[in-house]
């Protein structure tokens, strides 16, 4: 298995960095209209739950990632962490959400992993998943569902986010 480099990671985060200061000067008028346009988030890992339990899974998946939110239904998120089957893996996605519901939002997260030696040896494959956040002026979570496939076990994913700005 091909482990990441830390400088394959740090590029993932660099990415992001970049894409948020160029949306948020070409989005800054915008930001004054809508609420949590133009923020910036740091994702500190995640937790995970799996209901098979017989396999034995890593559920603190200790990370580092960023999301940076461009309108109110849309962000990008970017990170690196230590999955449930003891692997690093990276991700990249764009999160859409169109249905509000009070303090939160519903959609898909759209976009690519790696670092599951059952799926493609362990490099980048797409993903689909269904994702519901919640972002106060400070904190927030997203919640993900891994549905159970032929080679992947079902997983609820808890992650904790900070804004930066």
């Amino acid at each position: 298995m091909r482990r990441p480099s830390l400088p394959q990671r740090s590029g993932l985060c660099a990415l992001a960095v970049a894409l948020a200061c160029t949306v948020s000067t070409a989005g800054a008028e915008e930001a004054h209209q809508e609420p949590f346009a133009n923020t910036l988030w740091v994702n500190v890992g995640a937790l995970s739950y799996h209901p098979n339990r017989s396999n034995g899974y890593n559920e603190n998946n200790r990370g580092l990632g960023l999301e940076y939110r461009v309108r109110p239904d849309t962000s990008f998120i970017v990170g690196s962490f230590y999955n449930s089957v003891r692997h690093d893996s990276n991700y990249a996605a764009v999160n859409w959400q169109p249905v509000p519901l009070g303090d939160w939002k519903l959609g898909l997260s759209l976009g690519t992993m790696n670092g599951y030696p059952g799926v493609l040896n362990g490099d980048y494959f797409p993903v689909a998943l269904p994702i519901a956040t919640y972002e106060g002026k400070r904190f927030g979570v997203n919640f993900t569902v891994i549905p159970t496939l032929p080679q992947v076990d079902g997983a609820l994913v808890v992650q904790l986010k900070f804004r930066l700005f």
